[in-house]
């Protein structure tokens, strides 16, 4: 088990601190890659402390210390980008915070907000935990569960720092796995571990926000998912996006059944009901994709366990 005393940089003393009440270790979380401190890593980490002084208090184990911090967010599908837009770059931003022992995954805001959502993976439930790429680096990790995720949106300096943490604490961690050998979700209120697909803690029953309700949302308004899980810019834009397909798939209904003119094809001849069927058809499919991405994307997001009220 890596200990809150491992060695990390050799140009550094160990330095075991408080702040807000929560173990740090200075020379780790304050310094870069190489060691060397510098005053915007500082200001940073004592900025995401202040921002999780609440849940860390709570979530940290004895024995347990913060050794850095970083903004980051699991990273989407190809398929998700490609219809989110940028979107997909502000869609489920987090703060990692990296201890001896475990992983931590507290899910914020746009403002930078603890949103009441935690995750926890201990380094013994990792295979392997890889930070690849130059200009848009990214954390890759692998459970033992056989389960894989991945980490993008850091800062460059940040992910160079977390490559090197991941090399040091997992050949310590290797015996200390948990009977789920994955990242598991925690309870805001009472720290209790989550189950999968049950939106309530077995413990102080505190209700979460779920995915039959999203599904039902996201099929009966537009844009309905997103609205339900808190997003309500990309909610709008779903909103109309859909409405103006729908918009034009009545008009091509009207024409398909013969109850309204058609519109003028090229070479002012009229279009035909079979094109219309085919315009009909290609819109059928664009609003069914809109759909299928509001309804994965926000199962995704319930599946983070977002407190109900």
């Amino acid at each position: 088990m890596p200990t809150a005393q491992i060695p990390l940089h050799s140009n550094q003393a160990l330095r075991l601190s408080t702040r807000f009440g929560i173990p740090l270790r200075e020379d780790s979380a304050f310094a870069n890659c190489q060691g060397v401190e510098k005053r915007g890593i500082r200001k940073r980490c004592e900025k995401g402390l202040g921002t999780l002084q609440e849940p860390l208090r709570k979530i940290l184990e004895p024995e347990e210390a913060v050794l850095y911090i970083a903004r980051g967010q699991i990273m989407p599908s190809g398929v998700e980008q490609l219809f989110l837009g940028m979107h997909a770059y502000y869609l489920a931003p987090a703060i990692l915070v990296l201890t001896n022992r475990r992983l931590l995954h507290f899910c914020v805001t746009r403002r930078g907000l603890w949103s009441r959502s935690q995750r926890a993976a201990r380094w013994g439930d990792m295979e392997e935990a890889k930070v690849n790429g130059l200009l848009s680096p990214k954390l890759h990790i692998k459970y033992r569960s056989g389960k894989k995720e991945t980490y993008w949106r850091f800062r460059i300096h940040d992910a160079r720092k977390i490559r090197l943490l991941p090399e040091a604490l997992l050949p310590h961690a290797a015996g200390e796995s948990s009977s789920t050998l994955s990242i598991i979700s925690l309870c805001p209120e009472c720290r209790a571990t989550l189950t999968s697909g049950v939106y309530e803690c077995p413990n102080c029953r505190l209700k979460f926000k779920d995915e039959k309700t999203a599904l039902r949302r996201s099929l009966l308004i537009p844009g309905g998912g997103f609205y339900y899980t808190g997003h309500l810019a990309l909610g709008a834009a779903h909103s109309l996006a859909d409405l103006i397909l729908l918009f034009y798939a009545v008009i091509w209904v009207l024409v398909a059944l013969g109850i309204t003119h058609p519109p003028l094809g090229p070479g002012g001849k009229p279009t035909e009901r079979f094109g219309a069927l085919v315009v009909l058809t290609f819109l059928a499919i664009m609003l069914a994709l809109h759909k299928w991405v509001v309804i994965r994307v926000s199962r995704n997001l319930i599946r983070n366990y977002i407190p109900a009220s």
